[in-house]
This record gives structure tokens, C-alpha cells and sequence, in this order.
């Protein structure tokens, strides 16, 4: 079929429609495309923002549980005498106490004059968060029927006294049998031990 200028022009108005259309059609789709583009971006923003809330709640949830085992523990350390200044005259009568009790043979002690924790006994000092610690070294020596003897006096301390008891260095030796008939001392060891006497100083 040939066509000639009067289809032509018969046609145009048709065409220009088809085009007209065309373009909207094609208009529309790039519309929906980019609004799809523009919601899953929203979406996704809005899963990262939920998910980033929800982390941040349960850091919150944990600082909050942390705090409350801090306090917890602040309690527990300030009513076992461990916050504030040493009680020295307490630790002596219990000593003193805890000798008599167990039947110690022979012990005697000095303390040292209250220091600052140095590194080598604490990681990081004596400065942790508000408080200072501090320590008073004592030099301890027992004369002792067996091993066992020694490990109940200083669990006992521990649990006396109102101070954290840390045992730097400890050494025990036999005493000869000789020496012993001698001066009438039924004791089998000697030990030598040195003591950290641990306290928090309040700085509020």
C-alpha cells in the first residue's frame, strides 16, 4: 500500500499522540522507578536508624546493670571497713586474737607506714575511678607445727579484718630438730611471709 501526502498528513495528529503518550509512558515509569529507588533508600535508613536505637538501648541497658553492680560493690566494700582510713589498732587486737585462738606458737609482726599501691602489686596504680588505694606492708613470721596452720591464720585474717590482705611473697622452712629440743618448742616451720594491708581512700 503506497502512501501519499494526504495520508501523511491525515496521520500526523496520530502520530504526534503515539509520541505524546510514548513520552508519558516513558515519564511515568522513570517516575515509578525513582520512587521505588526512593523508598527502599527510606527503608533502609529507617532499619538502620531502628537498628542503631536498638543498640543503643542495650548499651544502656548494660551501663545501667554495670552501674548498679558498681554501687552493689561500693556497698559491700564501704561496710567491710574497706573505704576510709585503716583501722590498725583493730587489725592488732585481731591478730592478737586469731594467735591466741589458733595456739601459734610464736608470731611476730611490724607494719610499715601507709603508702600508695605501686604497679607491681595493682595493674594501672593506686588511682581507680574516685578513690586512691593504699597499702600498709607488714612483715609477718610464725613459728608453726605444719603448713596447714599458716593457711588458716591468713584466711582467717582475711576474713577478720577490715582490709583487703594480699600475700606478696610468703617462704617457709624446717627447723632443725635440734633447735627445737633445746628450747623446749614443739614448732616444725618457720615462715616468713610479707602482707599488703589494702584500703580505698574516700577522695570525695
Amino acid at each position: 500500500m503506497k502512501l501519499d501526502a494526504k495520508d501523511f498528513k491525515r496521520l500526523q495528529w496520530a502520530i504526534a499522540f503515539l509520541v505524546i503518550m510514548a513520552l508519558i509512558g516513558g515519564g511515568a515509569l522513570w517516575t515509578t522507578h525513582q520512587l521505588k529507588k526512593n523508598s527502599e533508600k527510606t527503608f533502609k535508613e529507617v532499619t538502620a536508624a531502628r537498628r542503631d536505637m536498638q543498640a543503643k538501648l542495650a548499651r544502656a541497658s548494660e551501663e545501667q546493670q554495670e552501674l548498679r553492680d558498681k554501687i552493689a560493690r561500693f556497698q559491700e566494700l564501704k561496710a567491710r571497713g574497706y573505704i576510709g582510713a585503716e583501722h590498725r589498732l583493730d587489725w592488732i587486737e585481731a591478730i592478737a586474737r586469731i594467735k591466741t585462738a589458733r595456739r601459734i606458737l610464736k608470731l611476730d609482726y611490724e607494719f610499715s607506714p601507709q603508702r600508695q599501691v605501686d604497679s607491681t602489686l595493682l595493674p594501672g596504680g593506686a588511682l581507680a575511678g574516685g578513690f586512691e588505694l593504699m597499702s600498709s606492708q607488714m612483715r609477718l613470721q610464725l613459728e608453726l607445727l605444719h603448713e596447714a596452720e599458716l593457711l588458716a591464720f591468713l584466711a582467717e585474717l582475711r576474713d577478720t579484718v577490715q582490709a583487703l590482705v594480699k600475700v606478696r611473697s610468703c617462704t617457709i622452712e624446717r627447723i632443725a630438730t635440734g633447735n627445737t629440743i633445746r628450747s623446749g618448742n614443739l614448732a616444725q616451720l618457720k615462715a616468713d611471709c610479707t602482707l599488703e594491708w589494702i584500703t580505698l581512700k574516700d577522695d570525695k
